[in-house]
């Protein structure tokens, strides 16, 4: 077997074809269902190849003409490590044993003694519908099967980078508890054939890591079908105020606000340009949020969302929930965010956005601000910034900054509850 450019081979069990002490790489069997988990199964993967382990798994499985199940059994056979991660899907079903291939996956790992680390969701009930099971038969299958996991020592998961923290710290302790077997370089191995397979291997390593890295920053092949630039987004605004008759009374009271949830056009580009700035470093995903409520209040600052017509006095406004995914997710598949991979504390359970190669070029294209051409002659010149007032020798007198609008401070996130 090979990995990473070198020859591999199993220590002889008889321990009498000896090789000199080397570093040994386990093989490790990722168990899941796959649509649903793209993201965790993504995380499991990088976390063992980040810790020299040997990930295997459907989607790594190669062209053969065996059975399916034939297959996945030989691959768990040559590994040292099984993980079964769980989450809102039972999986597809075998219809010769009516299990599906996650649970046979499992049960053979545990008949033939491997050391198994399961990961299981830590609140299936939060998950998306669209990542659960909806067939009863199948809902109560699952559930038989996380009883099966829960049987032995798990750890829970709720997003794909807990859950590659909680592979790590397992894969640490499985290794010192079960100590496998591995695979160890066979440097006297290097024939001329195996030289130029070693040659196509490096080359796949590049292709690989390449596809890795585009699937992290999540652009899309055709990304000119999406959304994007001029590109309207109906932005939707929670908007809470006291209307003009109360202001009129005097009975503006906490209890007697109006609320309305309006839905204003707002183009990708002011969007991304409003909260790019933000993500040059890196931005937690509340944080993100907050910045999108800013958004809101900022439409009706600068007039461009029209005030209701009994409109007396602001209490507060505020982006709605369905604003932060759907503009996440955008911004993800146009390739100008992708997730923050710096390490942080265990406890710290935010996820992080940060900008990537193309996001930052994007912002500087639409925020950094350029000088303005006047045409003297045939000759153009810049222009005095018009933020400075000139003398009559064209001289520069003290600055004098632009003043901004001013807009009333939004009362606190509390009203984003109601």
């Amino acid at each position: 077997m090979q990995f990473a450019g070198a020859v591999l081979q199993r220590p002889h069990p008889t321990g009498y074809h000896y090789l000199m002490a080397v570093e040994r790489r386990e093989q490790v069997f990722v168990s899941s269902t796959y649509l649903d988990l793209v993201a965790e199964r993504q995380e499991v993967i990088q976390t063992l190849l980040e810790a020299d382990c040997i990930p295997a798994g459907m989607e790594l499985f190669p062209a053969s003409d065996d059975d399916r199940w034939t297959l996945i059994r030989r691959v768990i056979d040559d590994c040292d490590y099984y993980v079964v991660v769980v989450g809102g899907r039972y999986g597809s079903i075998d219809p010769d044993r009516g299990l599906s291939y996650t649970q046979m996956e499992f049960e053979y790992a545990k008949q033939i003694g491997l050391p198994i680390m399961g990961f299981l969701h830590g609140r299936p009930e939060s998950i998306e519908v669209s990542k659960s099971e909806l067939d009863s038969d199948a809902r109560r299958k699952l559930a038989d099967f996380r009883s099966q996991v829960e049987t032995r020592m798990v750890k829970y998961w709720t997003t794909p980078q807990e859950l590659a923290g909680q592979v790590a710290k397992s894969l640490i302790q499985t290794r010192k508890t079960h100590p496998a077997e591995g695979w160890v370089r066979a440097r006297n191995a290097l024939t001329p054939e195996v030289g130029q397979e070693l040659a196509e291997l490096r080359a796949r390593v590049v292709e690989l890591t390449a596809e890795l890295e585009a699937s992290r920053t999540g652009e899309l092949a055709d990304a000119a079908e999406l959304e994007q630039g001029a590109d309207l987004y109906p932005f939707s605004v929670g908007f809470r105020y006291w209307t003009s008759d109360m202001v009129k009374a005097g009975t503006t009271y906490s209890t007697k606000t109006t609320t309305i949830f309006p839905r204003h056009d707002v183009s990708w580009d002011r969007i991304f340009a409003f909260v790019g700035p933000t993500m040059i470093d890196e931005v937690s995903e509340s944080n993100l949020d907050d910045r999108l409520d800013d958004l809101a209040l900022d439409l009706y600052a600068s007039r461009e969302a029209k005030l209701p017509r009994d409109y007396g006095k602001l209490e507060t406004t505020w982006s709605v929930d369905e604003n932060l995914h759907d503009i996440k997710i955008q911004l993800f598949a146009l390739g100008l965010i992708q997730q923050s991979d710096r390490r942080r504390a265990v406890s710290d359970k935010e996820a992080y956005w940060t900008l990537t190669q193309r996001g930052r070029e994007r912002l500087m294209r639409l925020r950094a601000r350029r000088r303005p051409i006047q045409e003297v002659g045939e000759v153009a010149v810049a222009a005095p910034s018009p933020k400075y007032d000139t003398d009559s020798e064209g001289g520069q007198k003290t600055a004098t900054r632009v003043p901004k609008q001013a807009a009333k401070k939004r009362s606190g996130r509390a009203a984003k509850a109601t």
